[in-house]
């Protein structure tokens, strides 16, 4: 990958996702890392693929089923649940450096 690049590219992530009938096959897929498989079922979940006059529902270009975006959500929080609980609310993500006054030098 080029460093330009980045890793979430919609219409590449959206063609993988759409070799899936189902969010539940992104997750057991071997092959794909937790963040790949999170960039596949963000492809899957984003607005663009929202189905007419059903925007609950999301059906990629070529896919012969819609699916409840909350399927596809719901996958993504499995996902979030291997990664670990997050930070608590309101406290910092990463300790602050503690200051201390400096020593006096002996004999000043």
């Amino acid at each position: 990958m080029k460093s330009n690049q980045t890793l979430f590219d919609i219409h590449a992530n959206s063609i993988l996702a759409a070799t899936y009938s189902d969010p539940s096959e992104v997750l057991a897929d071997p092959v794909l890392t937790s963040l790949e498989k999170r960039c596949v079922l963000a492809a899957w979940a984003s607005d663009a693929f929202a189905v007419e006059n059903n925007p609950w529902l999301r059906q990629l270009p070529g896919s012969s089923a819609a699916i409840p975006v909350g399927r596809i959500l719901s996958a993504l929080r499995d996902l979030d649940e291997e990664d670990g609980p997050p930070p608590l609310s309101g406290a910092p993500a990463v300790r602050l450096p503690i200051f201390e006054e400096p020593k006096v030098a002996v004999g000043c």
